[in-house]
């Protein structure tokens, strides 16, 4: 991971997506009937979850383009994203699994698998920890932080409980942070991709999962309105 370095030209590819991305959830929110926009299977949250979906999608595939500790923060980022998708996933209690699914002892049992998995992991790989946690703490790192400054924004927001600006302000900042992080993947993606014999067909797929959550996204908006 130490040979990742994001560009310029990254730098603006994603300063592009959270401007598009605040700024059209800011302007299509109305803060006088959030009730739909803000409803947990309303625009924001289904973006949330595509994002985040994505951004599982593209670090599992970085994970596999890589070797030792470049593999192993790429998959430990798919694992921090899947937890993401079930802490924004909210189902109907329909039977016993969806119940189960929005209890407190699904989020005790979800926490005791992933830190189980994380310290076992931990200990098998632990000669690559000193490799991921220079890169982690490296300006190489930036995008990482981009997200967790805009994740950090949300849980800041959801701290001011009540008022419905801060509800708003805090869908936006969780979105721009899951969107980040998509676009964070999808650059480790494309670098890794260069050295690889496949690289035309890795970068197909990049787009692929692009187009897929976008459209995911519309076509499950259009199906709650209709």
């Amino acid at each position: 991971m130490e040979k990742a370095k994001f560009t310029t030209g990254f730098a603006l590819l994603l300063l592009a997506a959270l401007v598009l991305n605040i700024g059209y959830f800011a302007f299509t929110i109305d803060p006088r009937d959030v009730s739909v926009s803000l409803d947990e299977s309303g625009a924001i949250e289904t973006f949330q979850l595509a994002y985040i979906a994505g951004a599982t999608a593209l670090f599992l595939i970085a994970g596999l383009l890589q070797h030792k500790a470049g593999r192993m923060f790429c998959i430990g980022m798919a694992v921090l994203c899947i937890v993401f998708f079930l802490r924004e996933l909210e189902v109907d209690r329909v039977g016993p699994i969806t119940t189960y699914m929005n209890s407190k002892v699904f989020r005790i049992h979800e926490a005791i698998v992933v830190i189980g998995v994380a310290c076992a992991y931990l200990a098998f790989r632990w000669r690559m920890v000193g490799e991921i946690a220079r890169f982690v703490f490296s300006p190489n790192a930036w995008p990482f932080y981009v997200a967790a400054i805009f994740l950090l924004i949300g849980a800041y927001c959801d701290s001011q409980h009540g008022t419905v600006a801060m509800q708003i302000k805090e869908e936006i900042a969780e979105s721009a942070s899951y969107l980040a992080l998509m676009v964070t993947a999808a650059g480790v993606c494309y670098q890794y991709s260069r050295a690889s014999e496949h690289k035309n067909g890795i970068n197909a797929l990049i787009i692929s999962v692009f187009v897929l959550v976008f459209a995911g996204a519309y076509v499950h908006g259009l199906y709650v309105l209709a």
